[in-house]
């Protein structure tokens, strides 16, 4: 999906692709990694007419059991301008996650999402039929900012909301769930460097049946080509 503030359609189509590391895959709120280093490998197309495809897979360095695969995702979507007005941007996600997520078992979930993006900000709704567990629809509204104070530098920020539509809940849980990231990236050479703060809410997130604290500081890196 489009995060670049300021995106418009592509003159002309591209394809491109992108190699990145991070010290924990943090999730709207969760550590789908039980807090370990991720790298991940995404691929994208981006056509002239607004059309966009992507995938991405994501190995994770285990505790005991040398790096796995954690997960994959596909993207497909449509972003196009109004004009001088904001980018319009729909599109469908699939994710499946292995056994080695924040959880211990295998998850999928499938998400169709509608948005607009400007310079500064991304705002996008999103709606799950099966959320990580069968019979179980969400909705989530998120919005993303971003700051380029400096060359090379910029400052950004997340916030999401996650709401449980449907479906079971364990005992005590809410049905509704909120994120928020607060970073810094910086430009260096062909390397893209991000640091961000990044916390949930309510209770906390749970690696191996242990409670923990969702709050957490990333760290990440990224090569484009």
């Amino acid at each position: 999906m489009l995060l670049a503030a300021g995106a418009a359609t592509p003159a002309a189509a591209q394809l491109g692709g992108t190699i990145s590391f991070q010290t924990d895959d943090y999730f709207r709120g969760y550590s789908l990694s039980e807090g370990r280093p991720v790298a991940t490998l995404d691929l994208a197309y981006d056509d002239a007419s607004g059309l966009y495809l992507a995938g991405a897979a994501t190995g994770v360095a285990t505790r005991h059991s040398g790096v796995k695969l954690l997960g994959f995702s596909e993207n497909i979507g449509f972003a196009r301008k109004i004009g001088t007005g904001p980018v319009i941007d729909v599109g469908f996600t699939n994710t499946n996650y292995e056994e080695y997520y924040s959880g211990g078992t295998t998850a999928d979930y499938r998400e169709v999402y509608a948005g607009l993006i400007t310079d500064h900000l991304a705002a996008h709704v999103h709606y799950s039929p099966h959320y990580f567990r069968g019979g179980v629809s969400t909705l989530y509204v998120d919005t993303d900012g971003v700051l380029r104070p400096f060359p090379f530098w910029r400052l950004t920020g997340h916030f999401g909301v996650l709401t449980q539509l449907d479906g079971p809940r364990a005992p005590g849980e809410p049905h509704t769930h909120y994120d928020w990231k607060l970073g810094a990236g910086r430009r260096l050479g062909p390397l893209d460097l991000q640091l961000a703060w990044t916390d949930g809410s309510p209770g906390p997130d749970y690696y191996a049946g242990e409670p923990r604290h969702r709050g957490t500081l990333v760290f990440g890196m990224s090569y484009a080509f």
